[in-house]
């Protein structure tokens, strides 16, 4: 990140670089696991959503030795047998979740933090020759685990990176909720956490259900940017048939969402389930931005949901969920309003593939001065800010410079 004034930034640097790895030293792992960017919280385990995003983030950084490759390696040294990389694994790289489950299935997003480490230059072609395999059999158990008949893919909260955001049709009760769905047992805990990960989730059970009934627009529109990624790197590899294969298969999931996804006469992406779309804006369909999914005017009447105060416009973007939703929480909710930077940072990356730079600008303004902000007030980062705060705080030529980076 260039030239953004340091009082923010040493924060965070301090912690990338200096967290020890306690839990690497406390719990010897089975397989042999390296150094890795730090994810946050009180956390000894890893997380693929966590560390691509972390790894996107420190490659801006110019002139720090960071350990983005060794992050990225201990995701394909713990993959299952058949290349399945699980959201979660403990410091010693045992799964968390049952693999079997989707609350195991994170959004595939190590592909974009290897193909940018590739065009920044902090990688190169033999890397990309290696880590190809991998990322090409994750994907493969992916599609074979998650994906619906309709083409589109089923998740989980917790495994697509929202914990607690309501991707259900408002009005229904918690047994219609989970009616037809994979239920959450103890057994979706890998055996090595059950007790520890069953105590803490308690009476919650019933909420991690919601997985079958809905083709989700996030999910969905990653496993189609996943594509894209892959297909460069395989053009780069000069593996051609691969690339083309790539490309045929992103073009079937971007049919799959907007045949079944885009609602015309409301101009977004929704979540879908057998009785029809499900009436929620959610930031999660921004995702389609990044995946090259809508036409020029479809990404247009997207962009216009994004600055109308009754949907995503608030002071702090991006809000996790629009305003207009009853559950919408801004303040003490955790994915039912708040702005996070993950889903703020693609869709800035979005807008710009579709030659929406100004409005890219202001989006990283507004979170920019929220993060700012409340730094002031508290001393620290936070992993989501209220988007309903009021501040400015010269954003001007340091996020400018900022943007730059992040989209160039």
């Amino acid at each position: 990140i260039i030239n953004i004034p340091g009082i923010i930034f040493d924060s965070a640097l301090q912690h990338i670089t200096q967290q020890p790895d306690a839990g690497l030293a406390a719990a010897p792992a089975a397989k042999p696991l390296g150094r890795r960017l730090s994810t946050g919280g009180g956390f000894h385990g890893f997380f693929v959503w966590d560390s691509a995003f972390a790894v996107l983030w420190a490659r801006y950084l110019d002139g720090a030795e960071f350990p983005y490759h060794s992050t990225l390696d201990n995701f394909y040294t713990v993959a299952g047998a058949d290349g399945f990389i699980s959201r979660e694994y403990t410091a010693a790289g045992d799964e968390v979740w049952s693999s079997d489950h989707p609350i195991s299935f994170a959004p595939p997003l190590l592909s974009w933090a290897e193909i940018a480490l590739y065009r920044d230059g902090r990688s190169d072609l033999k890397r990309i020759a290696r880590v190809y395999p991998c990322l090409k059999r994750h994907h493969e158990a992916c599609r074979k685990r998650f994906r619906r008949p309709d083409g589109l893919y089923f998740g989980d909260q917790f495994g697509c990176g929202m914990d607690d955001i309501p991707r259900w049709p408002r009005g229904i009760s918690a047994a219609e909720r989970i009616k037809g769905g994979i239920p959450f047992v103890s057994e979706s805990v890998a055996p090595g956490s059950r007790t520890k990960i069953w105590n803490w989730l308690g009476g919650r059970a019933e909420r991690f259900s919601w997985n079958r009934q809905a083709g989700w627009i996030d999910l969905s529109s990653q496993m189609a940017f996943d594509c894209l990624n892959l297909a460069e790197m395989s053009d780069s590899l000069g593996l051609h048939e691969d690339a083309a294969a790539w490309r045929r298969e992103h073009a079937e999931i971007a049919a799959a969402v907007n045949a079944k996804c885009w609602d015309e006469e409301r101009g977004f992406y929704f979540d879908v389930c057998d009785s029809g779309r499900i009436d929620r804006y959610m930031a999660a369909a921004y995702w389609t931005l990044l995946a090259k999914i809508p036409s020029q005017p479809q990404a247009r009447r997207m962009v216009e949901k994004l600055f109308d105060p009754k949907f995503f416009g608030t002071p702090v973007m991006l809000a996790s969920l629009a305003r207009c939703d009853p559950d919408y929480n801004p303040e003490h909710g955790y994915w039912t309003g708040p702005a996070w930077p993950p889903t703020t940072y693609m869709t800035i990356c979005g807008l710009k593939e579709y030659g929406f730079a100004k409005e890219a600008e202001e989006v990283a303004k507004r979170w920019y001065n929220g993060a700012y902000e409340i730094f002031l007030k508290t001393g620290t980062l936070w992993e989501n800010d209220t988007p309903a705060a009021s501040c400015n705080h010269g954003f001007a030529s340091h996020v400018i410079c900022w943007l730059n980076a992040v989209s160039g």
